[in-house]
């Protein structure tokens, strides 16, 4: 009987964030569509809005009105949103991490736990078929993201795994960190590194 859960960041685990068209691309060429004209780098500037844990439309358009003034954007919050789903859309991904993270379905329940905005989730679906998937915590629809521990807690009230039963795997130490503090065992790694993502993860399933 299956009694593990592994839950996989998105970004930079099966989203591309270091090879060919990666989200780091889709946020500079977004917001150069919509008129930016500095050298900031968005991807490095945009956790300050908080924009992964904005639930609904009418928020991320309040939000959307502070970042076209301080980035001087010249589009309405409707053509900011076309473009944003025409860029991200565009975002390379490890197809071959997706496959294997399901192929794990047999062996243990899967999982994803992500920052991602309210424009992700049609993107991720498409890519995936999030259906395939035994738990889907995103950090938009929760109202908090990582590396808070408040987005650990709730989902460990939500899934009737212990602590030590639980696998995380993403890409960043801070996220990583506060997984371990709940007791989580954990891998920070990238998609680039299957062999060490399939290895940790057949060890987690057989002991």
């Amino acid at each position: 009987m299956k009694n593990k859960l592994i839950l996989f960041d998105w970004g930079n685990i099966v989203e591309s964030h270091l090879t060919g068209y990666t989200c780091h691309d889709a946020w500079q060429d977004l917001f150069c569509a919509c008129g930016y004209k500095g050298d900031k780098i968005i991807f490095e500037n945009i956790s300050k809005y908080k924009v992964t844990r904005i639930k609904n439309n009418d928020e991320f358009k309040k939000v959307y009105k502070e970042i076209s003034y301080d980035f001087n954007l010249n589009t309405t919050y409707e053509e900011f949103v076309r473009l944003y789903k025409e860029y991200f859309d565009k975002i390379d991904y490890y197809k071959e991490v997706a496959d294997y993270e399901k192929s794990l379905k047999d062996k243990c329940y899967i999982g994803i736990l992500s920052n991602l905005t309210i424009f992700d989730k049609e993107r991720l679906d498409k890519q995936v078929d999030l259906s395939q998937y035994d738990y889907v915590f995103l950090s938009f629809e929760m109202g908090c993201r990582k590396p808070d521990l408040e987005i650990y807690k709730i989902v460990q009230s939500k899934v009737p795994f212990k602590p030590e039963n639980i696998l995380f795997i993403d890409d960043r130490k801070d996220n990583i960190e506060t997984a371990r503090k709940c007791g989580w065992n954990t891998l920070q790694t990238t998609g680039l590194e299957l062999d060490k993502i399939k290895e940790t993860c057949e060890h987690f399933v057989k002991n």
